[in-house]
């Protein structure tokens, strides 16, 4: 088998996600895809990947790991470098698994669980359609509000009691809100003042009474602050049991990540948006890290997050894959969650889950009563719904062998 074409679509109406197609000469094609700064990741794959994939065999996917994990320069962190080569990555194993009549959980060893915990980002319907990497503020995070039953952000912010009572229904135990986030976009982050402060506690006070003690509640903050005043934010919600802590700041300062875990007595997260193993073993090794999140679309694809989970587990630190990204990506940490112990959750979005995700593949993970269960059919067991590249919106883009 060898590759013969790589293909990247992007949709005018989610800016922020690209989906990759690879081509082969049996007629395989494997999904791949990636989120935030698109059309750069798209031209790096087209640039710099292509020439080194075109023609090469897909199968040998350490092969190729290890020739884009040699790049001269701008392979650090979550870089375009980096989620480029996730997106190929992820697609090579969906390829892997295609051929060999297997799933991607099967590839990685079998299940050690049938299903994996799910928990809700309380993201709404406008939080796809814009660019997190350019706005932060409340009303670009809320885009339209419309009257879909799933404006998850709307009701974090206005009505958590009745967001509770939602997710409950369905068997949901978890749920992740960033109810500071504002504060930090009017005060730049460096402080908080105690008018700024009063709000969201409230609305976290109010979301763990509603919840009672069998709901576990994540604060999300988004590295908006500075390490000061998240540990008075962290200070503030304490008594409302934080099943953790989330990004409060950004964590290149190992020095600081460290001194903001030993004053606070809350569990802490990071994780989603650092780069491979290497990144993450300083994070571990800090000692500072509770729980570690790993985002599969940029931390280097499933060969990447496979190593970051298995070190993850000999610092005896949980693992819970991202997704506030697209439906190839929530799809990869479901086999992920059922196929290495140490993966405690996986976050999922049901705005976009029971929305344009279903509109994007042919197959989504199975959710019932809080619980999610990965595709049983080879690879990845979903594709592209037909006639994404053919939308009047579609921007698509080709390199093939000569």
């Amino acid at each position: 088998m060898k590759v013969t074409a790589i293909e990247t679509i992007r949709l005018g109406e989610f800016p922020s996600i690209l989906f990759l197609q690879i081509h082969t000469d049996e007629g395989l094609i494997g999904l791949g895809e990636n989120c935030v700064g698109v059309e750069t990741v798209e031209t790096f794959i087209h640039e710099s990947v292509a020439p080194r994939l075109l023609g090469k065999n897909p199968l040998n996917i350490n092969a190729m790991h290890e020739t884009l994990h040699q790049d001269f320069i701008g392979f650090g962190g979550s870089s375009v470098a980096m989620r480029a080569a996730s997106s190929v990555d992820i697609a090579l194993w969906d390829l892997f698994g295609q051929a060999s009549g297997q799933p991607i959980y099967q590839l990685l060893g079998g299940k050690v669980r049938d299903k994996i915990r799910a928990y809700n980002t309380c993201a709404g319907s406008g939080y796809a359609k814009g660019s997190s990497n350019i706005d932060r503020n409340r009303k670009a995070q809320l885009g339209v509000v419309t009257d879909n039953q799933y404006e998850d952000l709307y009701a974090a912010l206005n009505n958590p009691e009745e967001l509770v009572a939602s997710l409950k229904s369905m068997g949901m135990t978890a749920m992740k809100i960033w109810p500071f986030d504002e504060a930090a976009i009017r005060s730049g982050g460096q402080t908080i003042f105690p008018a700024d402060l009063a709000e969201p506690v409230d609305i976290f006070r109010r979301a763990r009474e509603a919840a009672g003690p069998d709901f576990d509640i994540m604060l999300e903050m988004h590295s908006l602050w500075s390490v000061p005043a998240a540990t008075v934010i962290a200070h503030a919600v304490e008594e409302y049991s934080p099943f953790w802590v989330e990004d409060p700041f950004r964590h290149e300062s190992t020095d600081a990540l460290i001194r903001f875990r030993r004053s606070i007595n809350s569990p802490l997260t990071v994780g989603e948006t650092t780069g491979g193993r290497w990144d993450h073993h300083r994070l571990l090794s800090s000692q500072a890290v509770d729980h570690l999140m790993v985002d599969p679309g940029w931390v280097g694809g499933i060969t990447e997050a496979n190593k970051v989970i298995s070190l993850a587990s000999t610092y005896g630190v949980p693992v819970a894959p991202h997704d506030c990204t697209g439906p190839v990506v929530l799809t990869v940490g479901t086999h992920l969650g059922v196929a290495f112990a140490n993966v405690e959750l996986q976050e999922m979005v049901r705005n976009f889950y029971f929305g344009w995700y279903a509109d994007m593949v042919t197959v989504l993970p199975k959710l019932e009563r809080g619980f999610l269960e990965p595709p049983s059919s080879p690879g990845l067991g979903t594709a592209l719904q037909p006639g994404i590249n053919k939308r009047s919106d579609a921007l698509v883009r080709w390199s093939r062998l000569d």
